[in-house]
């Protein structure tokens, strides 16, 4: 933390306040929280790689201005949700503007709330192809998982928020199909940018990620969500940043893979 003069000078007119402010933010042992949000931020705790400012990534990414619809037709709070809060979907939607994404994947649609809002900072000729199990699905995966990692959206609702707005669905493309199995002819790769927020397992997210890296053009972006909150998702991620660019976004669950330069927009 940086102490400029002017905190200096605070802290010598006021020295009580601003030991009690110091200790709360340098130690805040035994500090009960009133909101259950600092729980939550408080379980990202996987993952090895450092938490840096989405500017840091992008230079210049502090212009881009986003529009978000339904900014609080989530439950992003809950327990055991893993939705994408507001600041994931506002950071999501800024990268989406900056690299001029006009091809865009979806692996997980659950109700649509960040597949509209991707149509909606996307220009007009973008097109988004999502995907999520069928809607007759029986229970089956393609890959062999624990029962745990079976987190099944109601089929009902897959893509209800988009639907609601016949202006942006026309630039998505909904795709029902366990992402293990699908055939990568049927989509028109390659990609621009590809958001992974699917099967959570080791095993699926390893997969996603191995089909994404072949369908993702020169100045691509691969995006994940849940890092650090899931330990299977940040084993993944971790490891590609062995040998790629790979960065955890502070203050968030995503983590971004960077496939070229990415110092300027286009």
């Amino acid at each position: 933390m940086k102490i400029g003069s002017n905190e200096i000078r605070k802290a010598i007119s006021n020295p009580v306040i601003a030991v009690n402010i110091a200790w709360r933010r340098l130690f805040p042992f035994g500090i009960v929280p009133r909101d259950p949000e600092a729980y939550r931020i408080g379980s990202w705790s996987y993952g090895s790689l450092k938490r840096i400012e989405v500017t840091e990534i992008f230079k210049g990414i502090e212009s881009i201005e986003v529009t978000i619809k339904r900014a609080f037709d989530r439950d992003a709070y809950a327990p055991l949700q893993n939705s994408m809060d507001l600041q994931e979907i506002f950071i999501l939607c800024s990268i989406l503007k900056f690299v001029n994404a006009r091809n865009i994947l979806e692996i997980g649609t659950f109700d649509g709330n960040a597949t509209l809002n991707l149509a909606v900072n996307s220009s007009p000729d973008a097109k988004i192809t999502t995907i999520d199990l069928p809607s007759d699905w029986q229970g089956d995966f393609a890959l062999e998982i624990p029962e745990v990692y079976k987190n099944v959206t109601d089929r009902g609702i897959v893509g209800r928020q988009y639907r609601k707005y016949d202006e942006y669905a026309k630039k998505i493309t909904q795709i029902y199909e366990d992402s293990a199995k699908l055939d990568w002819n049927r989509i028109p790769s390659p990609f621009d940018l590809i958001f992974i927020d699917g099967c959570h397992h080791y095993n699926y997210v390893l997969r996603d990620t191995e089909n994404a890296l072949k369908h993702l053009r020169d100045r691509g972006v691969i995006v994940w969500h849940d890092y650090g909150m899931i330990k299977d998702v940040s084993k993944v991620v971790d490891d590609l940043s062995k040998s790629m660019s790979v960065y955890a976004i502070r203050g968030t669950r995503l983590a971004i893979c960077l496939k070229g330069d990415f110092s300027t927009g286009d």
